[in-house]
């Protein structure tokens, strides 16, 4: 089997995560947390507008979300968004007692990372016996307590690199549930791009066809196996995440959490998160290419050539979409081989490229003019 010439996923600048909260120093914090901890904080007064479980969840999420995108876009070291959590906990727990840093601490509750819960729960108790317990709504209380509820659906965009993942939710005693729309790119190593709370299935699926095209209709998932790829977040900061991706950064993973616990409880598993860059066999693509390249113009194109384009191609993506083919990953095969320096087989491997992406959209059955669109695009 050839070695692979490409490029592993970029390292991001995160410690690794914080298995359960530590003793935070005021001291030991990265220099962009101190004033990001103070401006959530000073802005948690709009929490005081939050009508219902739902609000608080979102406008707590949108809170922080601000702070990890103005650190991401500055040149800060330390981006270690679990620590960012915990201090933001601390500060408001420690802070003088206010009704709106007790609903921070709740709808923060309701999007803890795991092994964070307890430790968000016990800072709301201690803050709630410090103000007048008695003048505190109780809906507040029910935003940790949302529950998947086990339906889930899913979308994929024309080329198939695009999942939208869609998940009924509930709050106790509320017969109304919402949908949360994981929205995963799978054209190369699976992230987050986006995520969101609808009021029904219709309203979410408009939404991701809004996003990423298509007229298909969620289907319904009875085999989680078809989610492979489906990730809560991607761990590693690329640097890239739009406001969106970190508006949810904590809120979906335990959504992902949560949804993964109610299928459990019907008996059904999600895929386990892979790698994806070990066991990989080129010849389960270069034997149809190959077929195909000498019925279509009446010869085989070069072998090493050929498994050194298609393990490329396949490390790193979801099995399940070896034979899928998008603009976005092209683009990310274009960048990989452009990474093989010197060596001798890559300006063959640039060269077959636009032939690859034609027998791959051929073969997913893309309309003409996507396939003729791909070809030009790997061709430059």
């Amino acid at each position: 089997m050839p070695v692979s010439r490409g490029r592993k996923p970029k390292k991001n600048k995160t410690t690794k995560r914080t298995e359960k909260p530590q003793v935070v120093e005021p001291a030991a914090l990265p220099d962009w947390m101190p004033e990001a901890i103070e401006n959530v904080l000073s802005e948690a007064g709009g929490l005081l507008k939050a009508q219902n479980p739902r609000d608080l969840e979102e406008m707590t999420a949108s809170l922080l979300g601000a702070e990890l995108h103005r650190a991401l876009q500055g040149d800060n070291d330390g981006l270690d968004f679990d620590l960012f959590f915990e201090a933001v906990v601390l500060a408001a727990a420690n802070a003088e007692p206010r009704q709106e840093l007790w609903l921070l601490l709740q709808g923060m509750s309701a999007i803890a990372p795991p092994g964070f819960e307890s430790f968000v729960r016990a800072s709301v108790s201690r803050l709630r016996k410090a103000l007048r317990p008695e003048v505190l709504p109780e809906w507040p209380r029910l935003a940790a307590k949302i529950k998947a509820t086990g339906d889930v659906w899913e979308l994929q965009d024309v080329y198939g690199t695009r999942l939208g993942v869609l998940a009924t939710f509930s709050y106790p005693g509320d017969a109304a549930t919402t949908v949360y729309v994981f929205e995963v790119d799978i054209s190369w190593i699976p992230r987050l791009v986006g995520g969101g709370v609808y009021d029904s299935l219709d309203q979410a699926a408009e939404a991701w066809r809004n996003h990423f095209g298509g007229t298909a209709a969620p289907e319904p998932v009875t085999d989680p196996d078809r989610l492979e790829g489906l990730v809560s977040r991607s761990l590693d900061i690329l640097g890239d995440e739009s406001r969106v991706i970190l508006d949810n950064w904590y809120r979906a993973e335990r959504r992902y959490l949560a949804l993964d616990t109610a299928l459990k409880n019907r008996g059904l598993r999600l895929p386990p998160g892979s790698s994806y860059y070990t066991g990989i066999d080129p010849t389960v693509m270069t034997v149809p290419f190959k077929a195909w390249h000498l019925e279509t113009f009446g010869n085989e194109p070069d072998d090493l050539v050929v498994e050194e384009l298609a393990a490329e191609w396949m490390e790193g993506i979801v099995p399940a979409t070896w034979f899928a083919v998008s603009p976005d990953r092209l683009g990310h095969i274009r960048a990989l081989i452009g990474d093989w320096s010197d060596d001798p087989v890559r300006p063959a491997a640039q060269a077959l490229l636009p032939t690859w992406a034609r027998w791959l959209g051929e073969r997913a059955g893309l309309p003409s003019t996507l396939v003729e669109a791909m070809v030009a695009g790997a061709t430059k």
